[in-house]
């Protein structure tokens, strides 16, 4: 103890699960101790030193916890403790803190039946919470309950206080279940809630086990507000990890809440969450852990002193206001305290719905250490028996369970290997494939033996010298593939012996007697601790060698198993023999095969190429007849188009010399007025100026035409060179504009462009327009093929597409690519065409409007010409979308377009 208070400093213990399924809750109440020590620290210590926290972890183990409380007490020399979780923990180290006369603080709820003079229980005791919540449910929310716990003493022991009560006031328990500690799966228990329909299920489950529980109740359709949860182990805390979502509308019992509306309590959440961030929330148990350590710092400074003797004694009767309200040390150890229940908020905090501030004597007893009695000491001495019989019960439970487990695990082993002779024998004897046969084999073996290594060798007499070859292995997770080290490799003496025996068995390396001493040395310097081969022959004389290693300890080989490996091994020559006629067989079909795709690959170029002659061809003298009527329009509309403004100009200058004639001469000849009302000079005045108007724009229309044949032909263009997309997709347009309008047969066909801000393209312009031709002819000939079938349309999911109608939409795919899509919302393409759309010569039009050609020499001109893609989406019934992605820039080095287009493969 001198050590632990020597100079400047105080030593004391922070014990708790920082890891394990226990750490959820205890890790915050680490960090409640931790801040309570620091503003002791910061304001002066304690009688005039600083509090020095050595904090030691769990690990959710009761040994665990038993070996770092002696490692606080006899190494560290603390002079108290706070900390632990589990009723289950804190039972295994009350003898070692008895014992050496230490000190815990233990700030979580338990239940009762205990009273230790090593440890001030600081939170909750049952007539202080659960026979409150329980009378509280049967008033507000009736009287069928089901129970629902961890398997552990707290959980035990408060159902059995919950049924005895409920007994005394008319209540039913419909059921009881408990999962082990860290059990995440309540299905089987969420249905027979669903089953019993309770009005309630009180739920002591703890831990992480929370987090499965409360999101498998919500998931099962159960809502809260017909059967709600109410919970004594779950805290803010836990519902900010669990999800809010799951927990809104179920209630909780404690005395403490961070929603309490009072100054200190205020001041104890804004000082947490600016010291461990805004996030965290406090909670019941976070509350109990910071208040402990200073009831410890009172009674310390009271008994002047940190013996552990004159500070139990100094703590009796000790009050203080806390964030939870006043609280008060009682001599047995437990603290006065409030009940309330609170009701589970959307933000995860709780609405306070029972709110009652008088202080609760905590009765861990029951109430029989206050009945006073010749046999009041008898019974309580019985409590005490009768809280350690259910931790044994527990504990007898989980064994019992464990051996269960075990006898099962046998049981179905033992099937196991009647049921391997036959599927291993069907499977190897079924796949025809030899390493699906040797993997297979090697495995299950493996895992039926639960051996670490199974491996399959084989023997190659025709090497100088003869030796094995590692062929498969399956080992342990925890080993690595030893597939460049094997004993039978490496000794030559263990060859010999596996060649001269079918079976070779080595239960123990150092004491068999089957091998001589350099064999067993070899065998013992390798790590190996038990061996078993069997030697495979096939008719085709190969060898092979199934090997069974045990590296970790001295294995026995029962009866059976080498009964079962020979089995297998026979089974294996069989499968093996298969196998490799099958590989033969197969080997023949493969070059029949290849020669088959040869001539496909063959017909398919001469297809290609014929189809790009056709269409070239077509195109050639497509080009030059567009090019030659776009010329010999151009000329007449040039004249006509370069004299009209002239004769716009000579035409009003006449006007106006007329104008000026009537001005100056309003009573004209006879005759002249006759001729002006014959010919309707006045509506011939104002008439002639837009006749003038009109022929401009018919000529300048003539002339946008002219202009967009000769783009769209491009003779001029034949070399790749940066060129403007849209201006090629407008020019097909235009070209097709007639039949896009809406006439007698038609309701017309809406154009919606999406066009993204593009760059100059590097492409070929003539072939691309070719492309964009192609595409949106089709798409027109879809819409063509239902223009009178309305209710195709309606199926559209958006009032822009409720009328035929064609999208183009571009955009840069990436900062080097450049994507077109070009969309209808025709009747789509049957699936049974699809997987043939870029064939050429193949069509699904009717005979006549169709060559089969358009696709496939699209898909060419943007696959081998711009190293892009063509690919298309089409659901029958929704339309056809045609995508092209062409680089922005195109590379001219070979090696460069290679990396282009297996970009584009990626993509």
């Amino acid at each position: 103890m001198i050590s632990a208070i020597a100079g400047s400093t105080v030593k004391v213990g922070i014990l708790h699960s920082l890891a394990g399924p226990w750490a959820i809750g205890e890790i915050a109440l680490k960090d409640a101790e931790m801040m309570a020590i620091a503003e002791i620290n910061q304001s002066g210590g304690v009688l005039g030193k600083q509090i020095e926290p050595i904090v030691a972890d769990g690990a959710s183990e009761p040994v665990i916890f038993e070996q770092q409380t002696r490692k606080l007490i006899e190494q560290d020399q603390v002079v108290t403790i706070f900390g632990c979780w589990t009723s289950t923990v804190r039972k295994f180290i009350v003898p070692t803190l008895e014992r050496l006369n230490a000190l815990l603080w233990y700030p979580v709820q338990y239940e009762g039946l205990e009273c230790s003079k090593s440890i001030f229980y600081t939170a909750v005791c049952p007539n202080q919470q659960i026979e409150p919540a329980v009378q509280w449910l049967l008033q507000n929310k009736g009287k069928r309950f089901y129970l629902v716990g961890s398997d552990i003493v707290f959980s035990r022991t408060a159902s059995k206080i919950i049924r005895a009560r409920l007994k005394q006031q008319g209540g039913t328990v419909l059921g009881e279940d408990y999962v082990p500690v860290g059990g995440m799966d309540f299905r089987q228990i969420i249905a027979n809630i669903k089953r019993t329909k309770p009005d309630v299920v009180f739920s002591t489950v703890n831990t992480d086990s929370n987090l499965g529980f409360y999101p498998q109740y919500r998931e099962a359709g159960i809502d809260a507000e017909d059967i709600p949860i109410l919970a004594v182990s779950v805290t803010e805390e836990e519902i900010q990890q669990l999800g809010v979502e799951s927990a809104v509308g179920h209630y909780a019992a404690h005395s403490y809440f961070q929603s309490l509306k009072n100054l200190r309590n205020q001041t104890f959440v804004k000082n947490f969450k600016a010291t461990y961030g805004a996030d965290r929330v406090t909670s019941d148990s976070v509350e109990s852990a910071y208040v402990q350590v200073y009831l410890w710092k009172q009674a310390v400074e009271q008994a002047q002193s940190f013996e552990v003797d004159h500070v139990r004694l100094a703590a009796y009767g000790q009050a203080m206001q806390t964030p939870g309200g006043m609280v008060r040390v009682e001599q047995n150890h437990h603290l006065w305290k409030p009940c309330r229940i609170g009701k589970v908020r959307p933000n995860g905090q709780f609405d306070l719905v029972q709110v009652d501030d008088e202080l609760i004597k905590p009765q861990p007893w029951l109430g029989m250490d206050d009945v006073k009695f010749d046999a009041s000491t008898l019974v309580t001495d019985m409590l005490a028996e009768a809280a350690q019989a259910i931790l044994y019960n527990c504990q007898l439970e989980q064994k019992s369970r464990e051996l269960i487990e075990a006898n099962d695990r046998l049981q179905k082993l033992t099937q196991r290997a009647e049921l391997f002779k036959r599927s291993l024998s069907s499977q190897i004897r079924n796949s025809l494939e030899l390493d699906t046969i040797l993997t297979t084999a090697v495995t299950e073996i493996r895992n039926l033996l639960q051996i670490d290594r199974c491996k399959f060798l084989w023997y190659l007499p025709n090497t100088d010298p003869a030796r094995f070859e590692l062929s498969h292995e399956a080992c342990d997770q925890d080993l690595l593939p030893n597939l460049a080290h094997y004993p039978v490799r490496d000794s030559e003496v263990l060859r010999e012996v596996i060649l001269r025996s079918s079976i070779l068995q080595v239960d123990d390396v150092a004491t068999t007697t089957r091998l001589d001493a350099t064999g067993r040395s070899q065998l013992a310097n390798l790590g190996f601790k038990s061996l078993l081969t069997v030697v495979v022959q096939t008719r085709s004389g190969r060898l092979g060698v199934i090997v069974c290693e045990h590296v970790k300890q001295a294995r026995p080989w029962r009866d059976h198993e080498v009964e079962l490996l020979r089995d297998v091994a026979d089974q294996l020559a069989i499968a093996i023999d298969q196998a490799e006629l099958y590989s033969q067989t197969r080997t023949a079909a493969l070059q029949a095969q290849i020669q088959a795709q040869q001539l496909q690959q063959a017909l398919y170029d001469l297809q290609a190429t014929q189809a790009q002659l056709v269409q070239t061809e077509k195109m050639s003298s497509l080009g030059q007849l567009v090019a030659g009527i776009a010329h010999e329009i151009n000329n007449p509309v040039s004249f006509i188009y370069g004299n009209i403004d002239h004769a716009s100009d000579y035409t009003q200058d006449l006007l106006n010399l007329v104008k000026l004639y009537r001005q100056h001469y309003p009573n004209p000849v006879p005759e002249i007025q006759t001729e002006v009302e014959t010919i309707d000079f006045d509506f011939l005045v104002t008439d002639l100026p837009k006749i003038l108007t009109s022929m401009r724009v018919g000529s300048e229309r003539i002339r946008q035409i002219v202009l967009s044949l000769r783009s769209f032909s491009r003779l001029d263009e034949a070399e790749m060179k940066p060129v403007d997309i849209h201006e090629g997709i407008d020019n097909t347009l235009l070209i097709l504009q007639n039949r896009l309008r809406t006439d007698a047969k038609s309701a017309g066909i809406k154009i919606i462009k999406r066009y993204d801000d593009l760059p100059l393209i590097d492409c070929y312009a003539g072939q691309m327009n070719q492309v964009f031709m192609n595409l949106l002819v089709n798409a027109i000939d879809a819409l063509e093929m239902v223009g009178e079938c309305a209710e195709v349309y309606q199926r559209s999911t958006t009032a822009e597409y409720s009328s035929p109608a064609i999208e183009i939409q571009t955009q840069m795919h990436d900062p080097d690519w450049v994507s077109i899509r070009i969309a209808d919302n025709g009747p789509g393409i049957p699936e049974i065409f699809q997987q043939r759309l870029f064939d050429p010569f193949f069509t699904t039009k009717p005979i006549g409007k169709g060559t089969g050609l358009g696709l496939a020499i699209s898909h060419r001109i943007v696959i081998e010409k711009h190293q892009g893609r063509l690919y298309y989406s089409s659901n029958p019934g929704r339309g056809t979308e045609f995508f092209i992605e062409i680089p922005v820039r195109q590379l001219k080095d070979k090696e460069d377009m290679s990396l282009t287009a297996e970009l584009s493969d990626r993509r």
